[in-house]
């Protein structure tokens, strides 16, 4: 037996009986009701395939119970039992609900009953089938929709990453030859030129490995851990606001960690700790601002070269999501906008 319900609604109590012993062994549950009221009862407890009614009813007659069936459970099938004298009355009631099929009094069960029983079902099987299908057809439909912009962004993330790369490694190239020709000309120095080519290297290296670049939902308590050994080190941490750490991100994070670790490493390596602030803000977009406090050690390392390669290779790391990366000594400040995008 599968699930199919069908609700017989008759006030004759003997042909309820004759029905409920017709319809033993069938491949579905016989459920009666000697009213409209106890009928609508049994529609809010159960899911009803196929509703056979009577038309004459005290209180509640049949035209009326099958508008409300209409209602509340527009799919179940609506069938009518009527005797001759209420041709009438069943007509009027198919143009009104929309009766699938209606037997006289008397039938013959074999015959008529039950083989229009079984229609009905089927119908109202078929017609479940065609809404799981065009549900998992619609399912379907919005999972390739989805696979389309994936594959659309990756594809727009790929030609990005290409443009990216050719103008990090044109930098990469450039620098390399002219810390090269520079270094050996007027310094004649292979120890510093050897060192200088490795940070080159390194930053090269460290910003392929951000490739693709994936854009990802984050926030600055990701950083955390991170936070508390800057602080451990002696660096000042000062936040807009309680909130900015709550404030979700939406960018590439590998390349902004990559940014922040090599500023605070080149920092780090020519002023003291105790004299760095590390400032985070929030206007349209993050910002993350280094203020040095002495003097002496941010012209110290302005001078620097390895500084100097650093925050040019490091700006045109920012320019290729947007960002920039600007040193202004009047204010002891480097500022790193970030250009990520604030999610709701």
């Amino acid at each position: 037996m599968n699930n199919n319900k069908v609700l017989f609604v008759d006030d004759e109590v003997n042909i309820l009986n004759s029905i409920r012993r017709v319809t033993i062994g069938e491949e579905f549950e016989t459920i009666i009701a000697t009213n409209g009221e106890r009928a609508l009862e049994i529609f809010s407890e159960n899911e009803i395939s196929v509703i056979v009614t009577d038309m004459r009813m005290p209180k509640m007659n049949g035209l009326e119970l099958l508008e409300k069936v209409k209602e509340i459970s527009p799919n179940t099938i609506r069938m009518v039992l009527s005797g001759y004298a209420q041709i009438p009355q069943v007509i009027a009631t198919v143009n009104k609900v929309g009766v699938f099929k209606y037997i006289t009094k008397p039938w013959n069960n074999e015959e008529e009953f039950l083989p229009a029983i079984a229609e009905a079902l089927h119908y109202y099987n078929l017609q479940r089938e065609n809404d799981l299908f065009k549900s998992q057809l619609e399912e379907r439909n919005k999972l390739y929709k989805k696979m389309l912009e994936y594959n659309n962004a990756i594809v727009k993330n790929s030609q990005s990453d290409v443009d990216s790369i050719k103008i990090i490694t044109k930098k990469y190239v450039t620098l390399k030859n002219n810390c090269f020709k520079s270094l050996q000309f007027e310094h004649k120095n292979n120890e510093l030129s050897t060192y200088i080519n490795d940070v080159i290297d390194k930053l090269y290296f460290q910003y392929l490995e951000t490739i693709p670049s994936i854009k990802e939902s984050f926030n600055l308590s990701v950083f955390d851990e991170k936070f508390k050994v800057l602080e451990e080190k002696g660096i000042t941490l000062i936040f807009e606001n309680d909130s900015i750490k709550k404030i979700n991100y939406l960018g590439n994070k590998r390349i902004i960690v990559l940014v922040l670790d090599n500023m605070l490493n080149v920092i780090t390596s020519n002023c003291d700790s105790g004299d760095i602030i590390l400032n985070f803000s929030n206007s349209k977009t993050l910002n993350i601002n280094f203020l040095i406090r002495n003097k002496t050690s941010l012209e110290n390392m302005s001078n620097n070269i390895e500084f100097k390669l650093v925050l040019n290779i490091l700006d045109d790391m920012c320019k290729t999501f947007g960002g920039k990366l600007s040193f202004n000594p009047e204010k002891f400040q480097i500022s790193i906008d970030t250009n990520l995008q604030i999610q709701n």
